[in-house]
């Protein structure tokens, strides 16, 4: 027939060249014996009309091939899980750098509040767009691979946590892990927030304690990265996730006392400010700065009560008979 020819035809054109010509074989035999049986059924051969309707009833040509490729999909629903907790890291990663621009801009620039505004939604949207797409093509050719049946394959049950156990969410998990990963990006130089942007009277320098401690502070933020990690994706591992938020709250605060003591953690550069007026931003800037320190310190003080507390607990229950 005509019909299923061109029917025929058109699935083949977008099968893989490989096994096409099986395919169509195996069709056609399928479509026969559909047509075999509807004309036993009514006992005369079949019309255009009544062949066209179980044409189209056996499927669109695009449809039908698809049935036939190994990837009917750019992330699987298996993988889209995982994908989608990937995008959630990166986009709140993004824009948590995108506001954080805005803001200094806002607070230590001359620009007008609206073009500002105009500029940050479009620099949010932009950079939001280009991760995006990296993530999904970085997880559409693992797709491909088998990377990621693999990993499922190997997913161990045990590593669940247990159900009298608090747990953050999957937003509030990524909104942490996000904020480590872009602190630790930002202070690894991968990228900078300007100090003064659009500013030709000052510029703001950080104060030579930050680059005296320049190490310390990377490999508390790095530690913090990997206990936000363990805390999301391994939350049986309760005495190691335990050490490290123990060990990065003393070590936070033994950090922020030795800021503290600089008694200064920022300087005002005048380019063309009158010094006097560069002098007194100075002192408004360390006073606020000075304020932001103590606030932490004291949060970071009950964070480290809290993980000791937890230690003595986890360690009281290892050592409590079975």
């Amino acid at each position: 027939m005509d019909l299923i020819s061109r029917y025929l035809g058109a699935v083949r054109r977008n099968l893989p060249a490989r096994g096409a010509d099986d395919i169509v074989a195996e069709l056609r035999d399928a479509l026969a014996s559909r047509i075999e049986d509807r004309e036993e059924a009514l006992g005369r051969p079949l019309d255009g009309a009544e062949t066209e309707g179980l044409t189209k009833d056996f499927g669109h040509p695009l449809v039908v091939a698809a049935r036939f490729r190994r990837h009917q999909w750019l992330i699987g629903p298996d993988v889209f899980p995982f994908y989608l907790s990937v995008a959630r890291i990166v986009l709140l990663a993004v824009a948590s750098v995108q506001l954080a621009i805005g803001l200094v801009q806002l607070l230590f620039g001359h620009r007008d509040p609206a073009e500002l505004l105009m500029q940050t939604i479009g620099g949010l949207a932009t950079g939001l767009i280009f991760c995006l797409a990296l993530v999904t093509l970085v997880f559409a050719v693992l797709e491909r691979t088998g990377f990621p049946a693999e990993h499922i394959a190997g997913w161990n049950p045990a590593t669940l946590a247990d159900v009298d156990e608090p747990q953050p969410g999957p937003w509030e998990s990524a909104a942490e892990t996000a904020l480590a990963l872009a602190f630790l990006l930002w202070w690894g130089g991968a990228f900078s927030l300007p100090y003064a942007p659009g500013s030709a009277d000052f510029r703001i320098e950080p104060a030579p304690v930050f680059t005296q401690l320049y190490w310390p502070i990377f490999v508390l933020a790095a530690a913090r990265l990997v206990h936000n990690l363990i805390q999301w994706l391994r939350p049986r591992w309760k005495l190691l996730r335990t050490l490290i938020g123990g060990a990065t709250a003393i070590g936070g605060l033994v950090l922020l006392a030795i800021i503290y003591r600089a008694g200064q953690w920022a300087t005002i550069v005048p380019t063309g400010m009158d010094l006097a007026r560069a002098a007194d931003l100075q002192t408004s800037l360390n006073l606020a700065l000075r304020i932001a320190i103590v606030a932490i310190g004291v949060i970071w003080t009950f964070a480290c009560l809290g993980a000791l507390w937890k230690l003595s607990r986890a360690r009281a229950a290892a050592a409590a008979p079975a």
